[in-house]
């Protein structure tokens, strides 16, 4: 047997072009390695190999590497047995051999498609069995070599145990270093030499600029041009914290202090009364005298006809007063002193359930949560990879799988279910009307749908088989992974990583120009959602799309033609139904959107048709308000079947600056539809729709802000997740200014929150899910006194929602009017390049001197005038009616002063 190596093509072969190809080889492509010429690739079976000597081992691979053959014994095979040799396919090529024997060689690669390979040529055969020697050659020179290096060793090992040991002096020699020369120009080289002499230079700053005074303003926070300095955190850095003993003193800080309590001087006061008399005689019933101790007295009369007037009255309301319903409860009115009543730890979340999943979420960031819209106890979450952008493009084009894990309350140790993504979904959610349908967005961009009807069917399957084998196995297999059941197509999909995911009411479904369908193709469930990314574009999609472009649904899209895709059976790719490119109002640059909330409410008094219109957020930190049908600029050229291209539609009807930093939340309250909650890094704050301001903005956190949720049973209350694991409490309703608790959840990074809500929630009891960077999913039960409403708490907090309005609108106003009062006084002041002259002391800003001041004021300083002297004048007769005299005044008080004036 010779090593199976290949011949390299003869320079004849390779002038040749192109070169005949035999009609059973393997079709080339320009990597595929080129078959010589002599040599067919033919099949032979493993019990053919064993028959025919070629087997070394029970292995498919355990072959000889070649081995001849007779050619005569061969073909008398081949006639015998026929087809069922296994040389049968290669009978014409072993009567071409002009030699007795043919060699066959082994291709354990299968490199041109089969492991057998026929050499049926004389040069072919030379050609392999001259290399076959050379690598012969080679092969023993090499064992030789590796011999005689073993031997050498063994004979200096041997050599080393026979050695003879002779006890000399050590006699001393002169070191000499063979790299001194190189050390000692590489430390030259590390010297630095100085060409010329040093230069010195002193700076110094002259007498006259130091000491300067510097007139410094005050500002308030809420005006314009206001510079915020935030914190930046720096990945790369990272801080040991190191433990330290040491001892610490406490002692008592004395401090020294007063106070001064006002004191009122005593002053002697009395009052007298006068009886009064009655009287039964009509001449002496007129209560009048001259006399000083003459007694008033009243008519009887006129007393009576008062009594008789008012009786039925007081009759009625003594009854009411003694009228009493027994049948009322008595402590209904009592307040709920609930929320008072426990200890600390009654305000701590008490966690019910906490997952984690070795293979699928274990140290991975949860980036999304979603509740089952119909099945208690079931929650899903989006499994992410913790890497930074570098990171991200180092991996990027590998092929990679992602999951949405969903976990069930009865099941502690491993999901229910695994939806399996060729990309990491950082959003999904479920269909609120067809729970079995899940769409997500990719980080590549694309739109991915899962349909688990047959998932959870086969696992309802195998919980009714569990029931009936009681005896069986406790042990469950791992349910297979779900595949998706469409991916939208890359190159009309976003650009961007999908930020955020909604789904449209089931009266909100739309065709492809964007209009809202007619009533009579609407039904009780949504078939379409919307997407958003960092490329500017929102794009719904439709779960039908397979039947839309059949033609099934005209009244959404007509397609042109599918007869060519349906005779083909080509897939159907999945495209947007809808796209809208949102930007700048200015016309500039594309918005980079990064949170979507639809589906938006009227409040009362607000006829407006508001099922197109969305609210958005920015990386820029911008607050965007959008309507889908919005009119394009130029109306009315061109008729309806146009593409449109030269009108564009003004998308955006009104933006707002919302934070330095892009949102991570965004949510409409539960309880008032035109309030607006939205999370940065550092701060929140609450937008009323139509303010061109935040109703409310939080100082500065401590730390990071992640995200951010209304309480959907409280309509004061906002949960803010924390970098650090700790969710702060906003109790408007208790403080506005900083949080009335903050809850620890989990040591380490919050990524995603989420309140369960609508059909599945309970009165009795409200759950919160928290997902943090290391993959564990934290499911909580909220204290009572944390999700139970006060008293009339909706009215307190619509209250204080209008103070903030109004103070914010005036607030504005005033502004206004400062600025305007500005450009007036600037105006009417001269033009003139010579500095001002510096003001006095009680100059009033634009007026004119105390009270001698001209302009609009003049009729104020009238009215205050005016008020002075009545009070003035009410303060002398007040001292005059008490007869104090100068010494019971205040020290400085001027009597005489105030006498003249009077």
């Amino acid at each position: 047997p010779l090593p199976s190596i290949d011949p390299p093509m003869s320079e004849e072969k390779k002038a040749d072009e192109p070169m005949a190809e035999d009609a059973d080889s393997p079709p080339k492509t320009d990597d595929a390695p080129v078959l010589p010429p002599g040599v067919k690739p033919f099949f032979v079976s493993d019990s053919h190999a064993q028959k025919l000597g070629m087997k070394t081992g029970e292995g498919i691979v355990d072959l000889l590497p070649s081995k001849f053959f007779n050619k005569e014994e061969q073909i008398a095979q081949v006639v015998e047995l026929g087809f069922m040799c296994p040389f049968d396919p290669v009978m014409k090529e072993m009567k071409e051999c002009p030699l007795e024997e043919f060699l066959v060689v082994t291709d354990t690669d299968s490199k041109f498609g089969e492991m057998f390979l026929l050499y049926y040529s004389g040069d072919a055969i030379s050609s392999f069995t001259e290399a076959a020697r050379i690598e012969e050659e080679k092969r023993l020179a090499e064992e030789k070599r590796l011999a005689d290096i073993a031997a050498a060793k063994a004979a200096a090992e041997e050599a080393r145990r026979n050695a003879v040991y002779v006890d000399e002096p050590m006699k001393s020699k002169l070191y000499v270093s063979e790299t001194m020369e190189s050390t000692v120009e590489e430390v030259k080289e590390l010297n630095i030499n100085h060409e010329r002499p040093l230069l010195s230079l002193s700076i110094g700053r002259n007498l006259s600029s130091c000491g300067q005074k510097l007139q410094l303003g005050d500002r308030d926070h809420d005006q314009t041009g206001i510079v915020e300095w935030q914190k930046t955190r720096f990945p790369e850095f990272d801080m040991n914290r190191m433990e330290r003993d040491i001892g610490i003193q406490a002692a008592p800080e004395v401090g020294e202090g007063s106070t001064q309590t006002k004191w009122n001087r005593p002053v002697n006061m009395a009052t007298q009364y006068t009886a009064i008399g009655t009287s039964t005689s009509t001449s002496t019933s007129t209560g009048t005298g001259s006399g000083p101790d003459e007694v008033p007295e009243v008519d009887m009369d006129s007393l009576a006809g008062m009594l008789g007037k008012t009786l039925g009255s007081v009759e009625a309301a003594l009854q009411q007063n003694e009228t009493v319903n027994i049948f009322t409860d008595a402590m209904s009115m009592v307040g709920d002193d609930d929320g008072a009543i426990g200890s600390k730890m009654e305000n701590q979340l008490k966690e019910l359930r906490n997952f984690t999943d070795l293979d699928f979420s274990k140290g991975k960031a949860l980036s999304c949560i979603d509740w089952h819209p119909t099945k208690k106890g079931v929650v899903a979450v989006s499994v992410c990879k913790t890497m930074s952008f570098d990171e991200r493009v180092e991996v990027s084009g590998q092929v990679d799988v992602a999951y949405v894990i969903i976990w069930e309350f009865a099941e502690w140790i491993k999901p229910q279910l695994a939806l399996q993504s060729p990309q990491e979904c950082f959003s999904f959610k479920y269909n609120p009307t067809m729970p079995n349908i899940v769409v997500g967005g990719c980080y590549s961009g694309q739109a991915i749908m899962w349909d688990l009807n047959e998932a959870m069917a086969d696992i309802e399957k195998k919980k009714l088989e569990k029931k009936i084998d009681k005896n069986g196995e406790d042990e469950e297999e791992q349910q297979p992974p779900v595949l998706p059941t469409a991916m939208s197509y890359i190159d009309v999909s976003h650009k961007r990583m999908v930020a955020d995911i909604t789904w449209l009411q089931p009266d909100c479904q739309i065709n492809h120009k964007g209009q809202i369908l007619a009533p009579e193709h609407l039904d009780d469930k949504t078939y379409q959602f919307m997407t958003i990314a960092g490329d500017g574009q929102a794009l719904v999609w439709d779960i039908r799309y397979n039947a839309i472009f059949k033609g099934e649904y005209p009244h959404i899209y007509k397609p042109k033609s599918s007869s060519k895709t349906e005779k083909e059976g080509t897939k159907i790719p999945w495209l947007p139904l809808f796209r809208m490119n949102v930007k700048r109002l200015e016309g500039v640059g594309e918005l980079s959107l990064c949170r979507l909330l639809s589906n938006l409410k009227s409040v009362e008094g607000d006829d407006t048709d508001k099922r197109s219109h969305i609210l958005a957020t920015s990386e820029e930190g911008d607050l965007v308000y959008a309507d889908w049908r919005a009119k394009r600029k130029f109306a009315g050229k061109g008729d309806d079947d146009d593409d449109g291209a030269n009108d564009v539609p003004e998308f955006v009807q009104w933006m707002a600056k919302d934070h330095n930093r892009p949102c991570v939340s965004l949510q409409q309250s539960p309880f008032f539809e035109d309030m607006i909650l939205t999370v940065s890094d550092w701060t929140f704050n609450i937008w009323k729709l139509g303010h061109p301001k935040p109703v409310f903005s939080s100082p500065d956190a401590s730390t990071y802000l992640t995200g951010g949720r209304w309480s959907p049973t409280r309509p004061g209350m906002v949960l803010i997740s924390k970098e650090d694991g700790c969710v702060d409490v906003w109790d408007f309703t208790d403080s506005s200014y900083k949080p009335s608790a903050t809850l620890m959840t989990t040591p380490s990074r919050i990524t995603s929150m989420e309140f369960l809500t609508g059909k599945t929630a309970t009165a009795k009891q409200q759950l919160l899910a928290i997902g943090d960077v290391v993959g564990s999913l934290h499911v909580f039960g909220v204290p009572r006194n944390l999700w139970k409403p006060v008293s009339n708490e909706r009215n307190i907090i619509h209250n204080f929602f209008n103070r903030e309005i109004k103070r914010m609108d005036f607030a504005e106003k005033r502004q206004l009017a400062r600025e305007e009062e500005y450009s007036k006084k600037a105006a009417e002041e001269p033009e003139d390049d010579s500095p001002p002259p510096p003001q006095a002391e009680g100059v009033v800003e634009g007026g004119g001197e105390g009270e001698g001041g001209e302009g609009e004021g003049d009729g104020d300083d009238a009215d205050i005038i005016a008020e002075e002297e009545t009070y003035k004048n009410l303060e002398a007769k007040f001292i005059e009616q008490l007869g104090l005299t100068a010494e019971d005044l205040p020290e400085g008080f001027d009597l005489s002063k105030l006498g003249q004036e009077e």
